[in-house]
């Protein structure tokens, strides 16, 4: 099974390296839930439950940033309320202390998701790779640790490829 898992995660590191060269963040969003999808399947494989259960919390993170142009995912109290599922999440599959790492990850990936601002999303999710990448050699994840190894550089490349540097004044916590 630990062959399979290993699959699912280079899966899901395919997908998700490819999703920071997406220009708009919808599309970012959509292959990224894809690729949490494989992760999922992957961290449930190798019994990394506190993985599983943000893995989760992604999907449905990533689908309400993705509508977040429509009505019902518009309110800034999902970011709350989607950050105390991640914290939830985290406590929910916590074994060990190396489980304390992705959360911290998980926090800044889910503010990077709520930002309208694609280079803003790539910016933060800065602080998300660097904490999966700690976690993923914990495990070990051959995937996952190539994934966000290679999700650093990306991040960079789609931060220099789209140059826009000037955030958006908008892009405040609600």
């Amino acid at each position: 099974m630990e062959i399979v898992g290993q699959i699912f995660s280079i899966i899901g590191m395919a997908l998700t390296i490819i999703s920071f060269q997406m220009k708009t963040k919808k599309q970012i969003l959509l292959i990224q839930t894809v690729g949490s999808a494989f992760f999922l399947a992957s961290y449930v494989l190798f019994a990394s439950w506190a993985a599983v259960c943000l893995n989760i919390v992604f999907l449905i993170r990533n689908t309400v940033f993705y509508f977040k142009d429509k009505k019902w995912a518009s309110h800034g109290v999902w970011l709350y309320l989607i950050l105390a599922l991640v914290i939830a999440a985290g406590a929910l599959g916590f074994n060990t202390y190396w489980d304390i790492v992705p959360i911290i990850g998980s926090i800044f990936g889910t503010v990077a998701a709520y930002m309208k601002n694609e280079n803003m999303f790539r910016l933060l999710k800065l602080g998300d790779s660097p904490c999966w990448l700690i976690y993923n050699i914990s495990i070990p994840s051959i995937g996952g640790t190539i994934c966000e190894a290679i999700n650093i550089v990306s991040i960079l490349v789609g931060l220099i490829r789209y140059r826009k540097y000037g955030f958006s004044k908008t892009e405040r916590m609600p």
